[in-house]
This record gives structure tokens, sequence and C-alpha cells, in this order.
């Protein structure tokens, strides 16, 4: 039998323990990710985190938020299925397998079918680790908003991972606004959206260090839509790099992005043009707009809007 010698949490269930020894084994088959040996190399040399982190949210009602350590035991059969497998898949490159191999620590957050939830159910852990990873599964026919403002600690290169999981028909607003301090961050948020979901994503992103966004979502089936408002601001030394990239298909099924970028010069700013990965004819469309450090972002932001309140408070 194999030796289960792969454990980042104590009580870690043997599925999962199994799956990061796999990842660890096979990663070098798997295709080299962009810039990925910044990340890898500083791992290797970095102590192994194991705290959870602070201000991790528990809730059990209509909705279910736990950390993610304890919710691969409790949600054992859900999250063997579907943890990095639809939206950020770990075979899908050199980075993510190291990725699933280290994640320390994370929420899990859990939506049944036909839930409608008037107010929005807020994450801001304080995150001490280099892999943190949020899990977000909801229900087919909800509605919802999630809002994260989280804050990673660790003083060297992060992969935070945000995986949304999409039932039939489900409404989500999924609004991101996390700090990172260590050299260097990747933050990705993808998608896996069932037929005639949408995901309606605010992303914004401002910390004083050099961030990597990758933004992804699997649009499966007709009436399928996905629709972001990014903002960046890249503080001056700093340097942040922004991927967009849809697939899937169907029958009035379209993905919209609009982008902020602010920055002192156009190559500490590096935004992709929203494309399909697979080359699939998708109905896709992306507005950019850029400015300098000397103008002010929150004046460019729609009125009100959750994006503007967040420049504006920074």
């Amino acid at each position: 039998m194999t030796d289960l010698n792969n454990a980042v949490w104590q009580n870690e269930p043997g599925w999962l323990q199994k799956k990061r020894q796999l990842a660890s084994i096979l990663m070098e088959r798997f295709p080299q990710q962009t810039g990925q040996e910044q990340w890898l190399k500083a791992w290797s040399s970095q102590t192994k985190v194991v705290d959870r982190g602070t201000n991790l949210v528990s809730h059990d009602g209509d909705y279910v938020v736990q950390p993610l350590s304890k919710a691969v035991n409790e949600y054992s059969e859900m999250l063997q299925e579907n943890l990095m497998e639809k939206a950020i898949s770990w075979q899908d490159g050199q980075l993510n397998a190291a990725h699933l191999a280290r994640i320390d620590g994370g929420q899990f957050v859990y939506v049944p079918d036909d839930v409608v939830l008037n107010d929005p159910i807020v994450i801001a852990p304080t995150m001490p680790g280099t892999n943190p990873h949020n899990v977000i599964i909801v229900g087919a026919h909800s509605r919802v908003v999630i809002d994260e403002t989280a804050q990673f600690n660790n003083p060297g290169a992060v992969y935070a991972g945000t995986e949304l999981l999409v039932g039939t028909e489900a409404q989500v607003t999924y609004r991101q606004f996390n700090r990172f301090v260590g050299r260097r961050a990747r933050q990705a948020v993808h998608c896996y959206q069932a037929q005639g979901s949408w995901v309606k994503l605010r992303y914004g992103q401002g910390s004083a260090t050099d961030v990597t966004t990758s933004l992804y979502s699997f649009l499966d089936g007709r009436q399928t839509r996905w629709t972001a408002k990014v903002a960046l601001r890249v503080p001056a030394g700093a340097h942040q790099e922004c991927r967009p990239i849809l697939d899937g298909y169907g029958v009035e099924t379209v993905g919209r992005l609009q982008v902020w970028g602010q920055a002192d010069t156009p190559a500490d700013l590096q935004l992709a043009h929203l494309t399909t990965g697979s080359g699939e004819p998708l109905n896709i469309a992306q507005h950019q707009e850029r400015l300098t450090l000397n103008e002010d972002l929150s004046t460019r932001l729609p009125a009100g809007s959750w994006l503007k309140n967040k420049f504006t408070d920074a």
C-alpha cells in the first residue's frame, strides 16, 4: 500500500493525503506554467506553515461555511469530487499540482439548491500560509452574494486559489479585494458554471507586491453568463499581470469583462485580452481603461459600486 506521508493538517482524510501525494509524484509530467519557478523555488526553501489562519468563518444553517481543514472531513465526498477538479485543475500544470500538495488553509462554502440569501456571506480571514484555497459550491437556482477581503501575511511567495462551482440557473455575485504582503502572489479565481447560471465577478487588487491574477470560467451550456468588473492598482515599484480566459459553449452564452488598470508605466501592468482557452466560438467582449498613478482610480469606477468603495477606503 502507498505510504500516506503528504498530510498537511492533523486528521486529514486518506483521500486528500493520496491526492496530495499524486500531485507531488506526477507534477513533472504536466506542462510548465508561466513564471512557476518564482513560486516553486521559494517554497523549496520555506518552512511549512500549518496554522490555518484567524478570523475563519463557521456557519451551519441555511448555508454552510467552514475552515477547509474541517470541511475535508465533514464534507469529504463533496470535496473529494470537486477540490481542484473542475475550476482550478491540479493536472493543468506543475504550479497547480504543487499548490494542491501544499494547500494549508482556506474556507469552504456550501449553499444548497433553491436558497436565496438577502445578506452577503462575508469571508475576511488572516492567513499565514503559502497556499490558501477556497472552495465555494452554490446549488441550482440559488441566489447569493459572497464578499472576500482576506489578508495574506506570508512574507514569501503565495498562491491563493478560489474555486466557484455554480449550479444550474444559480446567480452568484462574488466580490474579492485581498491583500498580499509577501514578495509575490498568484491569485486564481476560477469558476465552473452549469447551464443558465450567472457569475457576477467584482475583483480588486492593489497590493504593493508583484501579483499575477488568473481569471477563468467554464460556461457549460446555454444562457450561461460571466460578467466581470476588475480594478487593478499597481503601486510604484510593484508589478501586476492579469490573464482572463473563458471556455465553454451554448446558445446565448456570453462573457463580458471591464478592466480599469492604474500603473506608472504600461510595463508595470500587463493586461492580457479576454480569450478562449480551447478556441470555442464564445460570445465574449472586453473593455480596458488605463490610468496613471497621478489619476484618481476611484473616480473612474461606477458610483456607489463595491469596488469604488474599496479603493476609496484604501
